[in-house]
């Protein structure tokens, strides 16, 4: 079987239901061919009952679990990482587990990617879904209204959508792991990108991704919020953050 072109790779902890099940089914409602990307799910310690849950739905939906045994604080760029070196695609699409996508979403990447021969960090704007839009089951052929119900987010944003070739998430050492619970690892790595030399392609003009609402936790440990925001301005000019183990289990 030949090697994936893109690794879709999807961050995860404790989590499934329709919200997950929205977003796989619309990976997999894609214009693209089927064969020509994988979606890896970075389990970063999940407890045995949503491990399983996650299990039947990757299951359902072609998908691959990564699962990593872990008691530590939840860590989005180690969850990322561990992903990041078990995907087989030239290219790493990095996202998370609550969006929903359009089905030229896929294809729009690889455009991009392409115009730029490579070298480019793909990004998109992220839409959120209004509160009253409940968590249920979603089709693909839901997605126009779904989409007409959507705004974009008023701040950038960029952790839904960083895609570039995986040599270069490898080069860089991935994510910083120092980003702890609540980071700044997408600002982080898009801002790495571009000091490494790649082109920023942003692409909701061509596309669209919608975020699902849910509570928030970004707001439940204000110090660790301050340190990483600390560790982003002083760090944010150096390139390679981890060290030679980063990513490994």
């Amino acid at each position: 079987m030949p090697e994936p072109v893109i690794s879709v790779v999807i961050p995860i902890r404790n989590r499934g239901g329709d919200r997950v099940a929205n977003c796989l089914r619309s990976l997999r409602g894609q214009d693209a061919p089927a064969g020509s990307f994988e979606i890896v799910l970075s389990d970063f310690g999940s407890d045995a009952q949503p491990l399983e849950a996650l299990r039947a739905l990757a299951a359902e939906y072609d998908a691959r679990v990564v699962h990593t045994p872990t008691r530590a604080l939840w860590n989005r760029s180690r969850a990322l990482n561990l992903g990041i070196r078990a995907a087989r695609g030239e290219y790493v699409f990095c996202t998370d587990a609550d969006m929903i996508f359009a089905s030229n979403f896929i294809s729009t990447l690889t455009d991009a990617q392409q115009s730029a021969g490579g070298g480019a960090m793909v990004l998109c704007k992220c839409r959120d879904l209004p509160e009253d839009v409940p968590e249920q089951r979603w089709e693909l052929s839901d997605y126009p209204q779904l989409l007409a119900r959507a705004a974009f987010r008023p701040r950038l944003g960029t952790g839904a959508c960083q895609m570039a070739r995986r040599s270069f998430f490898h080069e860089v050492r991935g994510y910083d792991e120092k980003f702890v619970f609540w980071g700044a690892e997408d600002g982080d790595m898009t801002r790495r990108a571009l000091r490494y030399g790649l082109a920023p392609i942003w692409i909701e003009e061509r596309t669209s991704m919608l975020h699902q609402w849910h509570p928030t936790m970004r707001t439940q440990r204000p110090f660790l919020k301050f340190l990483n925001d600390a560790r982003f301005h002083l760090t944010k000019y150096q390139l390679r953050k981890n060290d030679a183990r980063w990513g490994l289990p």
